[in-house]
């Protein structure tokens, strides 16, 4: 951990907090530092302007300004290994449609949502290509997240109508989120069925937006776990969040001793495993109009199914 410490010069009077920071950080680090990396610094509290925390990635700042940051270096470089994988959205990526929904079967590799970059591809613009190209507008309506490499079930609104429905069942906890993921085998072996009651927040002095167990700004999470199969060092277990913080299900298993092989946050990365092994695998809640179940489930991806065939096949060899 570094505390980093400059005045803002006039030269820089008036540039927002991001954009001085973008131009002093390299020159203390000695290397680049992709913005992405600089505003995830800022919104996750790392950054001070006269001894206040400034979460603000685009607020300006003045000559004489003292800015204080606190970074983990390793944390904020290119994550080259981490590069985003080619998709292309085809009618077997397609889970659900009906008038006002669309589920699509996320690939690993892929962030949900449009980032800083532009010229970064989407999950969302994906599809709004899509719904444009099939004659069906191009309004989404975003009420869930995946994170970049976890795969799996996504809904989007296509129509406002469906919106104040789906805001009240992932708000009101009536949507069933069912993950599959490989992890890590503790010593000793965990229960078949457990369930972990641990509260996450986002530590503020750090170079990411990383969630952690406890904290002053905590919240209550659980999350019921099933071991689903016992392998080579690792166990494929099945996870339901009860409640949606984030980074839920990754913070709880590695909290329990079991990290998700693959993940570069809370466990480590490559190695067992070419990305983080997290799939959501099913989606349960009420139509946001009729109030009639729906059920999308996800078939397991060929990467996964890859590494979970491995891991079988080192089991039967012991």
């Amino acid at each position: 951990m570094r505390r980093l410490v400059r005045r803002v010069s006039s030269v820089d009077a008036g540039a927002r907090l991001a954009d001085v920071l973008a131009r002093w950080l390299p020159e203390s680090l000695g290397r680049s530092v992709p913005m992405a990396r600089v505003r995830a610094l800022v919104s996750a509290g790392a950054v001070r302007v006269d001894g206040e925390v400034l979460r603000a990635a685009g607020r300006p700042v003045r000559a004489g300004q003292r800015v204080e940051a606190v970074v983990r270096p390793e944390l904020l470089g290119p994550r080259a290994e981490r590069s985003d994988r080619p998709f292309r959205l085809t009618p077997r990526s397609l889970l659900f449609r009906d008038d006002v929904l669309l589920a699509v079967d996320k690939p690993p590799g892929l962030p949900t949502h449009p980032t800083a970059d532009p010229g970064r591809p989407s999950l969302v613009e994906h599809v709004e290509r899509h719904l444009r190209a099939t004659g069906g507008g191009a309004y989404v309506g975003v009420h869930q997240r995946l994170d970049r490499d976890t795969s799996g079930v996504v809904i989007f609104a296509t129509d406002p109508r469906a919106n104040e429905g789906l805001a009240r069942a992932f708000e009101g906890r009536e949507v069933e989120k069912t993950y599959l993921a490989l992890t890590a085998r503790p010593d000793p072996a965990p229960p078949r069925r457990l369930r972990i009651a641990a509260p996450l927040g986002t530590p503020g002095a750090v170079g990411t937006q990383r969630v952690g167990v406890g904290g002053a700004r905590a919240k209550t999470a659980e999350t019921e776990v099933v071991v689903r199969e016992t392998l080579a060092d690792a166990l494929l277990v099945e996870a339901r969040p009860l409640t949606g913080r984030k980074h839920q299900v990754r913070a709880h298993l590695a909290h329990a001793g079991m990290p998700i092989l693959g993940d570069p946050v809370y466990g480590s990365a490559g190695g067992r495993a070419p990305r983080l092994m997290l799939h959501a695998g099913r989606l349960a809640l009420p139509h946001p109009l009729t109030g009639e179940p729906l059920v999308i489930e996800s078939p397991l991806p060929a990467d996964f199914e890859a590494v979970l065939a491995r891991l079988r096949s080192e089991k039967r060899q012991r």
